[in-house]
């Protein structure tokens, strides 16, 4: 038994490589699928809570303390969207994934604020809050780039 490994060494040692890298493959397809699908449903998830926000700002309140409410309330959806999604993101990424997470319902950069929109308002020393809106949104979304 022994003299057959030593006389087929390189055949055994081929069939060997062959099928870990078909297993590799098979995995790689595999995972590459599960991603698309979760970046996909991320998205998907992300737009449905911010129907009218983003990307276009047909339901933008005239009043600009109106915005509050609207995010408050499309805030569970967004974070169990996104607690859903932070697994898929690479590790060497999920760092800047939080930070775009706590950028876009922070405006103070404090944890203790968990909902502080006051980024998206209009005052005077603050940029147009539409685009900061769509830039958080933007930078959150980037993250699932994938198709």
């Amino acid at each position: 038994m022994l003299e057959r490994i030593v006389d087929n060494f390189w055949a055994i040692t081929a069939a060997v490589l062959v099928a870990a890298f078909a297993g590799y493959v098979a995995w790689r397809n595999g995972h590459k699928s599960r991603y698309a699908a979760a970046c996909a449903t991320f998205r998907a998830s992300v737009l449905r809570a911010l129907e009218g926000l983003h990307p276009h700002h047909a339901k933008w309140p005239q009043n600009s303390n109106g915005i509050d409410p609207m995010l408050r309330a499309a805030f569970p959806a967004l974070q169990t969207a996104v607690a859903e999604f932070r697994p898929f993101v690479p590790f060497w990424q999920r760092r800047a994934f939080d930070r775009a997470w706590h950028q876009y319902h922070c405006s103070t950069g404090r944890d203790i604020d968990a909902q502080a929109y006051h980024h998206y308002m209009a005052f005077s020393d603050k940029p147009d809050p539409k685009v900061t809106f769509h830039a958080n949104v933007s930078r959150l979304l980037s993250f699932a780039s994938a198709t």
